[in-house]
């Protein structure tokens, strides 16, 4: 079992710093580097008790599946 999350709004932040580097490693064309990052951003947010938001599935659907 996980603990509970103790800095909510630092992990927030941290896992908004993350989604800036997918884009970094899209771009650089490290897809394998870029779906592992994806996984650990969605666990972060969903240890967060949020969703991902339309746009972020959107914008990975077109990234992997539309190319």
């Amino acid at each position: 079992m996980q603990r509970e999350i103790q800095d909510p709004d630092a992990v927030r932040a941290v896992r908004d710093r993350l989604k800036i580097e997918l884009a970094e490693l899209d771009r650089l064309g490290e897809n394998m580097a870029a779906l592992e990052l994806n996984a650990a951003i969605e666990n972060l947010t969903l240890r967060l008790g949020e969703q991902t938001s339309e746009a972020d599935i959107a914008a990975l659907a077109n990234r992997h599946f539309n190319n």
